[in-house]
């Protein structure tokens, strides 16, 4: 679960959002919507621990993790879309490329099943 808890953000005077609770919980798929410049992609970066709040705070549940990309048009064009989808988790991505690296050896031999024996374990503990 995620949460943020009483989330206020104020630049100088104007709070940008104020006393924002909100739960967000395993097996459900959320939508942000509103208008350009409400704060939705600010309010993005403080759950994902980019900004910080001025006030309250956001709890992320232990041994769960919250990935993101980074909101650029064109940052992701020359990638399919499933790697770009797990760049959201870096270290996700740094492995399923150790994999293929391994997997487009010519001489894939038994070391190698090893090393991607190993590169699974590690993968299923980050994630």
């Amino acid at each position: 679960m995620i949460a943020a808890n009483n989330v206020t953000l104020r630049v100088g005077k104007k709070a940008l959002f104020e006393d924002v609770n909100i739960k967000f919980t395993e097996g459900n798929c959320y939508g942000m919507i509103g208008a350009n410049g409400a704060g939705k992609s600010t309010f993005l970066k403080i759950l994902s621990g980019q900004l910080e709040p001025t006030n309250g705070d956001v709890t992320i549940t232990p041994g769960q993790r919250l990935s993101f990309l980074e909101q650029d048009h064109f940052k992701y064009d020359s990638y399919p879309v499933l790697d770009t989808v797990i760049m959201g988790n870096a270290r996700l991505y740094e492995i399923m490329k150790e994999k293929e690296a391994i997997y487009a050896k010519e001489d894939f031999t038994d070391p190698n099943a090893l090393n991607i024996i190993t590169v699974i374990k590690v993968c299923l503990e980050c994630v």
